[in-house]
């Protein structure tokens, strides 16, 4: 049964990632927000809030823990607009080095593969996970519909 054999792999996968988290610095949380802030640049609370799709309690929170870590800071706005958040050097530097690990971990587990099906395997992976994520959603929101809890994104 293909399904089985996913579980058993999965189980595989997370027990690498948990072995491979235990030598980051960053939590899953500032992770997120690094990734965001170094990949698209200065950003409002508002629009974190949006592009990480989280509400804006959690993300004041988050910011406020990313801030007394040094990892973010606020820049003034010309005019007295929204403050925007921006990776500090610290936190830039320290997304950067956990990124290049992940990055280096995902070659050599891919250097176990063909050569010539890595890109299909990529490929198909990312149809998957997409699936998964919308199958687990669904799954979420008919058993949140039925026992009366509401699902927040």
């Amino acid at each position: 049964m293909p399904e089985w054999a996913l579980v058993v792999a999965t189980s595989r996968f997370e027990r690498g990632q948990r072995a491979a988290q235990s030598l980051n610095q960053l939590n899953a949380a500032d992770n997120r927000l690094l990734w965001l802030l170094t990949t698209q640049g200065p950003q409002t609370m508002r629009q974190v809030a949006e592009a990480l799709g989280l509400e804006q309690s959690t993300v004041n929170r988050q910011v406020h823990a990313a801030l007394a870590r040094g990892l973010v800071e606020r820049l003034d706005q010309a005019g007295g607009g929204a403050k925007t958040l921006k990776a500090t050097a610290e936190g830039r530097g320290m997304f950067e080095t956990e990124l290049a690990r992940k990055m280096t971990i995902f070659a050599a587990a891919l250097d176990a593969l063909p050569a010539d099906a890595r890109d299909d395997f990529v490929r198909n992976l990312e149809v998957f996970t997409e699936a998964y994520a919308e199958a687990a959603e669904r799954q979420v929101q008919c058993e949140g519909d039925r026992s009366g809890d509401a699902v927040s994104g």
